[in-house]
């Protein structure tokens, strides 16, 4: 008889020392900047553009938009940035100093929001501060938790992901529901100083983790990529400082400045830019010198110039996105000022018109399993097959029927009513369902329609959707501030301004995404 010889069983998976300090840094620093933008646009209307508490429509009107046009500013900021991050961390510092030092830039800046709250100049600068620490950190963090796998343990990745998730969504709905009670009852210093507090204990508790991680070297310096981050991270400084702290005239110049100056350095440092292997810019433009992809795919490779194709494709959905964040980035700046206009009771309790945002935040939970394992296998079940570009194109629809019941009880606010904020809470319910058929699915759709050499192209194009169409309200408030075209949708005709828009853009988008080629990537 044979003998029987026991085959030794593996090893069993472990979860990487690292993960408890990024995931705690993750939930101190979401609590940092959700906390700070919970009562940012209110603050500002209060302190610095209406401090006399005038009631004229005009003065009210104008501190409003003021004020939001900075918060959008703010986060158009924030989500530019990260391509400087994931340039810096990909091609210089590597991941772990990345988020260290840009976290010490982001805990420089929300000390300085809490010591400024008296000076609009030093106040608004602080913001900008926190915009390139937290942008420059915001594509390092969730690819580090990715890093710290191997073979070994890449079984227990989903785990870590969820955590890190979870994390998100329990540092935001704190802050939400505490910074405001902080704000009423103990003024706006300790209001904006806990967070940075939590920013100060994000930095620490990575830090401690410093010997845990399992780091991915960046490849060695290349003096061409110094060359193309300085100029594009300088001109975009300048653009700043001459635009927005000497003109007043917000991101929208800023911006526009900024790219004219880049294309402009572009072509200065051509060697350094368009260099080989190439990237995506200096790829397009040989094909449009050259008669076309089919002459750059002898230059760069068939698998290249696919990709470069790929992301033409995903960029032609992603050009209907910015129009979403453009409504939904207002439920945290121009929903809450309504809010503060509204009856806030609910559920026996007596809110503060910066809390109820957090109402967001938890329908996302309730509504990612409903949609996922109710909702699409019922619609497909009854024969209406459920594709990304159709949840888009739902998802869109839904948005601007959020808008709608905004519009309606911006209408009664002008007629002298005081709803109760129950409306409100209706309108989050929809808005919350459009962002999980378009933000959720939109990440989903970037991941599988772009191939492996270009998922991180296409991240930071989805990044930079937020901060167009941030950039797209900005400038609207803006033009309102200054008594321009668009003063004319004032209270109600504001929003329904909007709604338009967004209903447009899904009429269009749905006539347009038929005629979309999809590929997926996913092996």
């Amino acid at each position: 008889m044979a003998e029987i010889l026991d085959t030794p069983p593996k090893p069993k998976a472990k979860f990487p020392p690292g993960i408890p300090y990024i995931i705690g840094n993750e939930a101190a620093e979401r609590f940092n900047y959700y906390g700070l933008r919970a009562i940012l646009t209110t603050f500002m209307v209060a302190q610095f553009y209406n401090h006399s508490g005038s009631t004229d429509p005009a003065v009210v009107q104008a501190a409003e938009a003021t004020a939001n046009a900075k918060t959008h500013d703010f986060v158009a900021m924030t989500y530019l940035l990260p391509m400087f991050g994931g340039m810096v961390a990909d091609w210089f510092w590597g991941k772990y100093k990345t988020i260290l030092w840009l976290s010490l830039v982001y805990a420089t800046g929300s000390i300085m929001v809490a010591l400024s709250v008296n000076s609009e100049v030093m106040f608004t600068t602080s913001l900008m501060l926190i915009a390139l620490g937290a942008g420059g950190i915001k594509p390092c963090v969730s690819a580090n938790v990715g890093d710290q796998f191997d073979e070994s343990n890449s079984n227990l990745i989903s785990k870590a992901f969820d955590a890190f998730y979870a994390s998100i969504n329990a540092g935001s709905v704190l802050s939400i529901l505490l910074i405001p009670y902080l704000k009423t009852h103990y003024g706006p210093t300790v209001a904006f100083g806990v967070p940075a507090i939590a920013m100060l204990v994000a930095v620490f508790f990575f830090w401690l983790g410093r010997t845990k991680y399992r780091r991915v070297p960046p490849p060695k310096t290349d003096p061409n990529r110094i060359i193309v981050l300085a100029t594009a991270f300088v001109s975009l400084v300048i653009s700043y400082i001459y635009f927005d702290k000497m003109l007043h005239k917000g991101i929208g110049p800023v911006l526009g400045a900024w790219l004219i100056l880049v294309i402009i350095l572009a072509f200065v440092f051509k060697k350094q830019w368009f260099a080989k292997p190439g990237n995506f810019v200096g790829i397009n433009l040989y094909a449009l010198i050259n008669g076309g992809f089919a002459a750059a795919a002898k230059e760069y490779g068939d698998e290249t110039i696919e990709g470069i194709r790929a992301v033409w494709r995903v960029l032609s959905v992603f050009a209907f996105i910015p129009v979403f964040w453009a409504l939904w980035d207002q439920s945290q700046s121009e929903w809450v000022v309504q809010a503060s206009k509204m009856d806030l009771n609910w559920l026996g309790i007596k809110w503060e018109a910066e809390q109820i945002s957090f109402v967001n935040a938890a329908f996302i939970l309730a509504f990612i399993p409903l949609f996922s394992f109710v909702i699409f296998p019922a619609l497909n079940k009854a024969g209406l097959r459920v594709t990304p570009l159709r949840k888009i194109g739902a998802g869109f629809v839904l948005t601007a029927f959020s808008f709608v019941i905004i519009a309606i009880i911006q209408g009664w606010i002008d007629a002298g009513q005081t709803p109760n904020i129950s409306w409100q809470i209706l309108a989050f319910v929809v808005l919350t369902a459009g962002e999980v058929l378009i933000s959720i699915t939109g990440l989903e759709y970037a991941y599988t329609q772009s191939p492996p050499s270009m998922k991180s192209t296409i991240m930071a194009c989805w990044l930079i959707t937020v901060t167009v169409g941030n950039l797209i309200v900005s400038v609207i408030q803006n033009n309102i501030k200054d008594g321009g075209f668009f003063a004319q949708f004032h209270g109600a005709g504001f929003f329904w301004l909007f709604t338009g828009i967004c209903f447009a853009t899904a009429i269009l988008f749905m006539l347009i995404s038929p005629r979309i080629k999809e590929r997926s990537y996913i092996v």
